[in-house]
């Protein structure tokens, strides 16, 4: 017979890894949400699911008590998922979405640069007039390339164009 502190700490991470299964059902349900897969993609991501669920539930049973699966390790699992879901399941579903939020603006931050650094060169060369267009002299002639001056001029606020 173990003693009382040895009995103590597995029933301790038998709540860690009921906890730990909350959070990654949690992420799973997210996940879920977000791509809304068809039935066929359902099953296979509810497979992958828990062949990476099974694992990790293996891992704290032994660091538990080496594996035994005994009846207050079925009891340690469902109160560390309930107390998961009472307590924290609201708060960490909230702070993912806002780290999703935030990676999405990163995301879409660097893009942005990304394309205003390629685009702002092509945009001032052409706004410069060294775009091109083809001219071709008699039928077999060569092509010609020309370079196409497209100044816009200064724009005053007071004048106008004619």
């Amino acid at each position: 017979m173990d003693s009382l502190s040895v009995q103590v700490y597995a029933f301790a991470v038998t709540i860690l890894a009921g906890a730990s299964a909350g959070v990654m059902f949690d992420v799973y349900r997210l996940l879920r949400g977000f791509l809304r897969p068809a039935t066929g993609s359902t099953a296979v991501m509810d497979l992958f699911f828990w062949f990476v669920l099974a694992p990790l539930l293996t891992m704290y049973l032994l660091l538990a008590n080496w594996g035994e699966l005994r009846f207050y390790v079925l009891i340690g699992v469902v109160l560390g998922l309930a107390f998961y879901y009472l307590v924290f399941s609201c708060l960490f579903i909230g702070l993912l979405l806002w780290l999703l939020d935030i990676l999405g603006k990163v995301v879409s931050g660097v893009c942005q640069i990304i394309i205003t650094v390629v685009a702002w060169p092509i945009s001032l060369i052409q706004d410069i007039g060294l775009g091109f267009r083809a001219r071709r002299r008699g039928r077999r002639g060569r092509i010609k390339f020309l370079p196409v001056l497209r100044w816009k001029g200064l724009m005053l606020p007071g004048f106008r164009r004619r």
